[in-house]
């Protein structure tokens, strides 16, 4: 059987798995012991957008394949991380 190699990164780590089946490695597989999951602590928060446009939203994220919701989310975190990390100009 062949041995699971050690990535360097994330996307290495997924490069290597989308051309390899778990089911080869399986003698190198333990249970995982002390797993706990936390539930981020979120807020839900309320935003007004023309009918118009939140159908078109939807429209969108149909097509990417996910939920409009989440699409939303990621361009506020996305704007929100260039925002942080924007010169800021003042006056």
């Amino acid at each position: 059987m062949a041995k699971i190699p050690h990535f360097k990164s994330d996307r290495e780590t997924a490069q290597f798995w989308d051309t390899h089946s778990l089911a080869d490695f399986e003698d190198e597989l333990r249970p995982a012991k002390d797993i706990a999951f936390v539930k981020p602590d979120r807020q839900v928060i309320s935003l007004r957008l023309d009918r118009k446009i939140v159908r078109s939203i939807k429209t969108l994220a149909a097509q990417k394949g996910i939920g409009y919701s989440s699409l939303l989310r990621m361009w506020v975190l996305e704007d929100f991380q260039r925002e942080m990390h924007a010169p800021h100009k003042v006056g």
